[in-house]
């Protein structure tokens, strides 16, 4: 998707009609627009949504008056003022013109909500254009409105990207985003049509196999209730972490009380560490066992077998004095070797034959001389594994001890804190204590869900093994059977592939983050996403990996790293798409569009932000003030810029408010006052 022009009509601020040039190339993809506090950079940023979705974000205050207040005022009541958002831009190869608009009636000085309509046109290889059906379940198709997040925001508010409570959301948004979301809409409909088949079974299929089916129904059904309970479960307990992990800060923070903390998180690393060491030799201890542990009981064994063969040697069957095979041999050429006839049954014929039956065989004696040879290496294998076994359990012991050193250190250290009479601290503790405890609710809630979920399914494959045994005599019913295991084979693979694209992308967007964010930040951390799409900075502090207590800064720049992360990585998979298969060269390519992104970060931070936006993004609108753009973030972005703007804003109060702004040594309007009414203008400087 790649923005060529916006235009507004009376759209909060902007009076009449306005529009600004959007279009752009690889070597300048940066649109860069000032504007004052409140001259309309975030109504600028919700023209963007609202125009797609029809939406704005949560900040956008009193949201109903959509017509710029001076043209309200000037309507006649009775009369209607025309407002739209108009976007023009190309998506996979195609042309689209987007407007969403509404004729308002004015019947009173005050402005009600409307509900705009939306209008989408496809422009044809001829240049002719068609308008499309269901315009706004297309602009779904090029951009889903969950995805947007991740291309129009507030960079003052990014950060809650970073939030444990919005990680779910921002789960399913990077799939959707990442070509994921087909394999799960696709797991979400398999059921459904099993469903459909199932019906069939249970109304033909006999008795038997109708209430197994109703049994298996009513499973899918406790399955699909216990699901969204752990959904909501762990976004509860991913808020109550973050609660907690916010009251910790304060104590890491407070001067009398960080010491404590400091050495309680240490104390936490070590037991985490510890409990792993210790759940990794007890799995060893399992795999030596599983593997080895037969050699325990192999002492007496080695020890007959081997009596038994030094009794057969000194008796002198073993080795025997002549084998089976050539006393064979002489009997089939009729012939001793003496040269005596051994025909018929003669008494030479049957001497030879006695001595058959003291003749040993060939493989009898190697497999003797291949057993004897085994049994000291099996001795040896033996004292090895208790060997091992003794190394195992004292790492067991060693782990063990370490555990309980460390809880009791923490143990301690809770005590001194929640004990403590410093101002704030026991408060603090307290409160902490009292998350630890409805976080141990929701984890417990959580297991039983995972154990009930565990058992459900166990029975879905029991009740469908016997649905397979069960006798169906109707045509009809076996079919819609056979079709039914034919979808819950496809639906166990579709599971698989799920699971194992996902962890492909999580790797590979990990990766990129850990790269995007290396190029800006100046300090020793390390972002890391977790398995949850949990997004979480780290830093090694006397050997020891600690969780670092982020600032708004470092939150900022964590969430625009990963939004650079999200672009990039969406524009490679689409990339290899096009590589399988014919697809237009922009696939996967979506602007950035962001307000005040530069607010809380410092000087070194604008610097290094602004240059890995401007060479990661495809095409990137930056709304900024004076205050934040000005200095190194133009610096780093005119180079990239292919058309710089200003907002003006056009305000009545007096004079000694207005002001200018100086782009490339020439002052242009920044603040116009003793205008005859309040709006602003969008202004291309060239």
């Amino acid at each position: 998707m790649k923005l060529n022009t916006i235009t507004l009509r009376n759209f909060r601020q902007f009076a009449g009609d306005q529009q600004f040039e959007l279009q752009s190339d690889a070597l300048k993809p940066v649109t860069l627009i000032f504007g004052a506090n409140g001259a309309g950079k975030t109504t600028l940023l919700n023209a963007f949504t609202w125009a797609l979705y029809g939406s704005m974000s949560d900040d956008v205050e009193e949201q109903h008056r959509m017509v710029t207040d001076c043209v309200w005022r000037q309507v006649p009541v009775g009369s209607t003022v025309d407002i739209f958002v108009e976007l023009t831009f190309e998506h996979e190869g195609r042309g689209y013109r987007l407007r969403r608009k509404a004729e308002v009636r004015k019947e009173s000085d005050e402005q009600q909500r409307f509900v705009p309509e939306v209008e989408l046109w496809e422009t044809k290889p001829d240049g002719s254009s068609e308008e499309i059906v269901a315009p706004q379940e297309r602009i779904y198709s090029i951009l889903p409105q969950g995805v947007s997040r991740f291309f129009f925001f507030n960079g003052e508010r990014i950060e809650k990207l970073v939030q444990k409570g919005a990680y779910a959301e921002v789960q399913h948004d990077i799939k959707v985003l990442l070509d994921l979301e087909q394999v799960e809409r696709a797991l979400e409909h398999l059921p459904k049509v099993d469903r459909k088949l199932t019906a069939d079974l249970k109304r033909y299929g006999g008795q038997k196999a109708s209430d197994i089916q109703t049994a298996i129904d009513d499973l899918q059904e406790e399955e699909a209730k216990r699901k969204e309970e752990q959904k909501i479960l762990e976004g509860a307990l991913a808020t109550l972490n973050e609660e907690r992990e916010a009251v910790t800060e304060l104590l890491r923070q407070h001067a009398a009380a960080a010491p404590l903390q400091r050495a309680r998180d240490k104390a936490r690393q070590g037991l985490a560490d510890a409990r792993l060491a210790l759940n990794q030799a007890r799995l060893d201890r399992t795999s030596l066992i599983a593997s080895r542990g037969f050699l325990a009981f192999t002492g007496a064994l080695t020890k007959t077998t081997e009596e038994i063969a030094s009794a057969l040697y000194e008796r002198g069957t073993l080795p025997a004095p002549i084998k089976r095979e050539f006393v064979d041999q002489l009997l089939e050429d009729g012939l001793c070797i003496c040269g005596t006839p051994l025909g018929g049954s003669s008494a030479a014929h049957e001497s030879v034959l006695e001595w058959r039956q003291r003749a040993g065989l060939q493989v009898v004696e190697t497999a003797w001389q291949q057993l004897r040879g085994q049994m000291a290496p099996i001795d040896g294998a033996r004292r090895e594994l208790f060997d091992s076994l003794q190394a195992i359990l004292k790492r067991i012991s060693s782990e063990t001890d370490r555990v309980g050193r460390f809880e009791e250190e923490i143990s301690e250290l809770d005590g001194q804190l929640k004990e403590s009479r410093l101002e704030g601290v026991q408060e603090l503790e307290g409160k902490r204590i009292e998350l630890d405890g409805r976080l141990g609710v929701k984890q417990q809630k959580i297991g039983s869900v995972k154990t009930a979920l565990d058992q459900i399914q166990k029975d879905i494959a029991r009740l469908t093994a016997e649905r397979s045994r069960a006798e169906v005599t109707d045509e009809l019913a076996a079919k819609a059977r056979t079709r039914s295991d034919l979808v819950n084979s496809v639906r166990r693979a579709l599971d698989e592939i799920l699971a194992i694209r996902s962890e492909d992308m999580r790797r590979r967007l990990d990766a990129e983050l850990k790269t995007v964010f290396g190029t800006i930040t100046i300090k020793p951390y390390t972002p890391r996403l977790n398995e949850h799409f949990e997004l979480g900075l780290f830093q090694i502090i006397d050997g020891v990996e600690l969780a670092v207590p982020k600032s708004t800064g470092e939150n900022q720049i964590l969430s625009l790293s990963f939004v650079a992360a999200v672009s990039k990585l969406a524009r490679e998979i689409r990339t290899e798409r096009r590589a399988e298969g014919p697809s237009a060269e922009d696939a996967g390519m979506y602007p950035i569009v962001m307000d005040a992104a530069f607010g809380s970060l410092d000087q070194n931070y604008q610097r290094e932000v602004s240059r890995a936006l401007a060479q990661m993004a495809p095409q990137l609108v930056v709304l900024v003030s004076k205050s934040q753009g000005l200095g190194h973030v133009v610096g780093e972005l005119m180079p990239y810029v292919s058309h710089l703007g200003v907002i003006v804003t056009h305000t009545t109060a007096n004079g000694e408010v207005g002001d200018d702004i100086e782009l490339g040594g020439v002052a242009h309007p920044y603040v116009r006052a003793e205008a005859e009414t309040d709006h602003a203008e969008l202004m291309e400087v060239s």
